[in-house]
């Protein structure tokens, strides 16, 4: 039976850009909103409320919505995280693509193995100056050291790790 019988059908299809233009908020993909606006209408086309709908456009917006609930459901953790940075409001923001978030976690961890290869000192040093935020007389302090000490430690770690720095 087609759909474009129904109050709800008509509504959809007078409205279609705007849901899909809300789905694409929702959702941060255009084409994650146009096989929402789909799913949307497939389930309009089988609603049959139980009460009468008194805003037609409301409850078409509200079914919208939460199919874009539930495709974040079924999406997992990643998409997510794409449609929230998708939504910042920069229209040049573009989410960062597998591969790159694959290289970037790479580097991360080549990174971490170097740092956990070094003296507990010169790791102790780092923590504290470039993870804690501490600046090299406190850290010297702190560790009963010499800023010149500290110094050291630091372009020890830096040059280990500058190789995959300079690949980043």
């Amino acid at each position: 039976m087609p759909p474009s019988d129904s109050l709800l059908s008509r509504i959809y299809l007078e409205n279609y850009r705007e849901i899909v233009d809300f789905l694409s908020l929702r959702t941060g993909c255009r084409h994650a909103a146009q096989d929402c606006a789909q799913d949307c209408w497939f389930k309009l086309c089988k609603a049959r409320p139980a009460e009468p709908v008194d805003n037609g456009r409301s409850y078409v917006f509200r079914v919208a919505a939460n199919i874009a609930v539930d495709w974040h459901r079924s999406n997992g953790r990643e998409l997510r995280l794409q449609a929230d940075y998708a939504a910042s409001g920069d229209p040049t923001a573009t989410s960062p693509d597998t591969l790159e978030t694959v290289q970037q976690r790479r580097n991360l961890e080549r990174l971490e193995a170097i740092i956990r290869a070094l003296p507990p000192r010169t790791v102790e040093v780092f923590v504290l100056n470039r993870l804690e935020g501490l600046t090299y007389t406190e850290t010297a302090k702190r560790l009963g050291i010499s800023a010149s000490a500290v110094e050291k430690h630091i372009a020890r770690v830096l040059l280990q790790c500058l190789p995959i720095l300079e690949e980043m």
